[in-house]
């Protein structure tokens, strides 16, 4: 059978900072990539089209569909562009209406037949590896799929859900991503030492941690490894066929099983691999022998999840970690010259005025911290932070059920205590200047990556503000006035 799986453009759809999230980086679908693999080890002829690397427009999409011919069509969409699935498949079903549509991915897990719209035929619920593979041998054979667990599927006027799909145990098992059938050279990621082309890559799946503003529902709470001789084959395979260097861990949490990450760390020594990489953990997982060894198999960048400097807002929200853990962390990366952003929310559970002002002092003045991302919390559906926003705990408030707004960058859904959703907005544009002006942050990034970098990524954020037509306030001295 001939496949197509569409990745629908977005950044349009993100908001004012769309046009800089893109500049700052172009991810690869790596969940299309794999369904992909699978596919074809089956002895079909798959298509990929990757609507943002490829700068795709909508009717290019469709167009490209059904010149493709295809017997199944597949669509992938988180939240806040699901609705431009759901535009894409009615297109679709003018053009092709007999082809099968499938949507997958985060929303319809979570929200199941609530999102299932008339222009779907199928959706995947959850990880859909071993359930696309029996799918695709049932429909070909024109068999029933009922026996395909995690399916929703219409019979008649009625929607029926299989029943949730088992996750995919043995992760050696799974067949590498067809990135052949990417435009490799279309993904990048901007960093200290410049932009680099990059590809993503995965050594767990599962997440064991309950963070009320991450769904574990896609991949689940169970924890779950790849071989590290497996990985980095697979890492030295990419660096032959493509010429990519630099490579992004998609782990949850990149060292929580220590064992793990430095067998990878040493196996990488040990091929000898001129590659660069970089991830996320949380910073009481890390310690000197990790990161070290991460430093010597080529870790440049490194993510640890902040969220709030308040100890009430981080219990609540069961990011547990202590604050001096962020502290101890940042001082050993500085030591070993990585690459350090810390990620933090305003609007959480529980916040105030004096919380966010809290949080944003401890950013702007710590001089361990030299890099800080401010995004604006987002109940999305399937976590606990929509539940409680939708219950009102904690004082949340959520005021609006469009999923198109539920963005992280100049969009806000909720009110939290004495902060609305303008102020909010505010509060993160503010953030962004305050930190980075900061005389003794601003003039290392400038020695480290130079005048044109740290020039061209300032005017593309502050152009992508302006552009919104939102204050952007470069010193937050009068509107910590205006409030106290």
């Amino acid at each position: 059978m001939k496949i197509i799986l569409i990745y629908p453009k977005w950044t349009q759809e993100y908001g004012t900072f769309g046009s800089f999230a893109k500049k700052a980086s172009v991810w690869p679908p790596l969940n299309l990539a794999f369904l992909a693999a699978i596919a074809e080890n089956l002895g079909h002829d798959v298509k990929i089209i990757d609507g943002e690397a490829e700068d795709i427009s909508l009717e290019k999409m469709v167009e490209l569909t059904v010149a493709f011919n295809p017997d199944i069509i597949g669509i992938t969409a988180t939240t806040p562009f699901y609705h431009i699935a759901v535009e894409l498949a009615n297109e679709l079903k003018k053009q092709v209406n007999e082809v099968p549509l499938i949507i997958g991915g985060p929303h319809i897990t979570v929200l199941k037949e609530n999102a299932f719209f008339p222009c779907f035929d199928y959706a995947f619920i959850g990880e859909a590896d071993e359930s696309w593979s029996l799918f695709l041998k049932l429909y070909e054979e024109g068999k029933g799929i009922s026996a395909v667990k995690g399916l929703l599927f219409r019979d008649g006027e009625n929607i029926v859900f299989t029943g949730d799909a088992d996750p995919v145990y043995d992760l050696d098992y799974m067949p590498p991503p067809a990135r052949h059938l990417l435009q490799m050279d279309k993904y990048t990621i901007g960093t200290m030492e410049g932009t680099k082309k990059f590809t993503t890559i995965m050594s767990v799946r599962g997440c064991p941690f309950k963070c009320i503003f991450c769904s574990t529902k896609v991949f689940g709470s169970r924890f779950r490894k790849r071989s590290p001789r497996l990985v980095v084959n697979e890492m030295k395979s990419i660096v032959e066929k493509y010429g990519i260097r630099h490579f992004m861990f998609l782990d949850d949490t990149l060292t929580l099983e220590k064992n793990h990450i430095l067998a990878i760390c040493d196996l990488i020594v040990e091929e000898k691999l001129d590659i660069t990489f970089e991830g996320s953990t949380r910073a009481n997982l890390v310690d000197e022998e990790i990161i070290s060894k991460m430093v010597k198999a080529g870790l440049i960048r490194i993510s640890f999840g902040l969220e709030s400097v308040d100890g009430n807002i981080r219990r609540i929200m069961r990011k547990e970690v202590p604050l001096e853990s962020y502290i101890i962390a940042n001082k050993l990366t500085n030591k070993y010259g990585i690459e350090t952003l810390n990620s933090c929310m305003i609007g959480l559970p529980g916040e105030t005025f004096d919380t966010v002002k809290k949080t944003l002092s401890f950013l702007r003045d710590s001089h361990e911290i030299k890099q800080a991302n401010i995004s604006i919390a987002v109940p999305y559906p399937g976590t606990e932070l929509y539940d409680m926003a939708k219950r009102g705990d904690y004082g949340l408030k959520l005021l609006v059920d469009d999923f198109s707004q539920f963005r992280r960058y100049n969009s806000a859904v909720m009110s939290v205590g004495d902060l609305s959703p303008d102020e909010l907005i505010k509060i993160q544009n503010d953030a962004f200047a305050s930190i980075y002006l900061a005389p003794w942050r601003l003039i290392p990034m400038l020695r480290k990556s130079g005048l044109s970098g740290v020039y061209l990524t300032f005017t593309r954020l502050i152009k992508s503000i302006l552009k919104g037509r939102f204050e952007l306030i470069f010193v937050d001295r009068n509107y910590w006035k205006q409030k106290n």
